[in-house]
């Protein structure tokens, strides 16, 4: 019993992470079109592009400790395979960012994607076995 809640909680925490994760992306354009308004509006904080970016990092650790409680209670071999190679493609699209890699964000947004589906598609699995 005590193994199922580790295996729903982490798949959980996987889903609220990666859905958040891709919220996250989705609205850093719109954050950073509308800085200059802001700062000019409310005067300079140079905290705030510091703090989203390291949500970035932030979601980066969240999904690789739901990913690893993950993959580590399933017995199902494919979503062992499928959770790592997203986390694998969503850390090297976030990881690139800063040399400018032009497709990273599709990276990260395919990573991000990819892990909910298969924390949800776990949470499922688990629920059946």
């Amino acid at each position: 019993m005590s193994q199922m809640k580790k295996i729903n909680y982490s798949d959980l925490l996987g889903v609220a992470a990666s859905g958040l994760c891709a919220i996250h992306c989705a609205l850093t354009p719109l954050f950073f079109a509308t800085r200059p308004v802001l700062e000019s509006t409310l005067g300079h904080h140079h905290h705030g592009a510091g703090f989203w970016a390291l949500l970035d990092y932030l979601f980066l650790v969240l999904s690789l400790v739901a990913v690893w409680y993950s993959a580590r209670h399933t017995s199902h071999t494919g979503i062992k395979k499928v959770l790592w190679g997203a986390w694998i493609i969503f850390a090297i699209g976030l990881l690139s960012e800063p040399f400018h890699f032009h497709h990273g964000i599709w990276f990260m947004y395919a990573g991000s994607i990819t892990l909910v589906v298969a924390h949800l598609y776990n949470h499922r699995y688990c629920k059946k076995s």
